[in-house]
């Protein structure tokens, strides 16, 4: 925990607790106790390649994975910034458990904007039943009496071990057209899991491929992703006391995966600052009175800080938003995204930075610096950091703007 505080209470790392409704406070109280637990099996999920069974019963046991699923069908109807905060919470005692918590609990909020239907198929006989992903589509689906029947292999798809369905994105209409994509929910059980996740980092979210063998989908399982970023999907009509599932997909979700790199650069930052507070270079001169040193801490440490404010702030005003029942302008959400785009890069600057202060021993496997850095590495590979798929859109925004 942070040493920042206020008077005897202690704040939650992920921000102040103190204005959260009671109900949120003792759910986000509930995944902070889960860190400890988390942190003792990191190394065995990193190991193992997949987030430990006893970790997911936890996030059960404690409703973490309910909160953004709509009431109607078992879940909470919570707010999209209790769940990144717990995110950004779960990712202090291991980022690869917290990754997968995040795809889990999120594709919740997915489900719950499909067709009622589907939704039943999903939720009617199991409330507990969670969803894996493939979102980028790599392959035209066949239209078949009924539905559609889909091939192929889908890869990255974190936490599949531990769901029951998965979302796999598809075109609808020709191959490569940006308006036909959609995404088609499809239950696991007909579908292989390829176990090819041996990767540099974030070992331990289980991100395997998924191979799909003509499996029919029916018409009812499928939403499109024009009506997801538009907030206009089928489920907005199912749950219409339930703002979030209107909320356009781009406004948000930028506050769903960027809190675990954002989480690991303070993770990072507080390691090589125990580390290098006591060092001695080559033995003899001590490291942290070296203005050098000082210099390059304090600006990593910027960098990291004006991270963590961006999304402290960014996901709060975006969860305001939401539950004040405004339209939500275009311009907001691709501004979401290029700052948390640049907030991921800016901690991956920092951690670069930390890594050339502390010298050769981040490079032993054993070091838990090596391991961030990694974890790093691969999380700003993922479209959800693309720097030119955020920057671009607002930088047409603003030319656009001003022409």
């Amino acid at each position: 925990m942070d040493d920042v505080s206020i008077g005897l209470t202690e704040l939650p790392r992920s921000g102040d607790d103190r204005g959260l409704p009671g109900h949120e406070r003792v759910l986000l109280h509930k995944a902070m106790a889960l860190v400890p637990r988390l942190a003792k099996r990191a190394a065995a999920c990193t190991s193992a390649r997949v987030a430990p069974r006893e970790t997911i019963a936890e996030y059960r046991e404690a409703d973490l994975l309910k909160i953004l699923q709509p009431r109607r069908f078992g879940g909470l109807q919570g707010r999209f910034s209790l769940f990144s905060r717990i995110t950004e919470e779960l990712t202090f005692g291991c980022a690869s458990s917290a990754w997968v918590y995040a795809v889990l609990a999120e594709h919740q909020w997915i489900i719950a904007q499909y067709p009622e239907q589907a939704q039943s198929d999903v939720w009617g006989d199991n409330p507990n039943a969670v969803a894996s992903s493939s979102l980028a589509p790599r392959a035209a689906a066949k239209k078949c009496d009924g539905g559609w029947r889909l091939s192929g292999r889908y890869t990255f798809s974190s936490g599949c071990d531990h769901a029951q369905w998965a979302i796999v994105g598809a075109f609808l209409g020709r191959l490569g057209d940006p308006h036909s994509v959609a995404y088609l929910l499809v239950p696991l059980a007909e579908v292989e899991i390829v176990d090819d996740w041996q990767v540099l980092g974030l070992a331990g979210t289980g991100s395997k491929s998924l191979r799909l063998d003509d499996v029919f989908v029916p018409s009812h399982r499928c939403v499109m992703t024009g009506d997801l970023f538009a907030g206009t999907p089928p489920g907005a009509a199912v749950h219409p006391d339930y703002p979030v599932v209107r909320a356009p997909r781009g406004f948000l979700v930028s506050y769903s995966l960027p809190p675990v790199a954002i989480a690991l650069g303070r993770r990072a930052l507080d390691l090589v600052c125990r580390d290098l507070s006591t060092r001695l270079s080559r033995g003899v001169t001590k490291m942290a009175e070296s203005e050098v040193v000082q210099m390059a801490v304090g600006e990593a440490a910027a960098a990291i800080d004006a991270a963590t404010l961006a999304l402290h702030q960014g996901r709060d005003a975006s969860t305001d938003a939401v539950s004040s029942g405004r339209r939500i302008a275009p311009a907001e959400a691709v501004r979401a995204r290029r700052d948390m785009v640049y907030a991921q890069h800016q901690v991956g600057w920092a951690l670069e930075r930390l890594c050339e202060l502390s010298g050769a021993r981040w490079v032993y496997d054993s070091d838990p610096l090596q391991e961030i850095r990694r974890d790093v590495m691969v999380i700003l590979t993922h479209h959800a950091a693309n720097r030119a798929a955020a920057y671009a859109p607002y930088g047409q925004l603003l030319l656009g703007a001003g022409g």
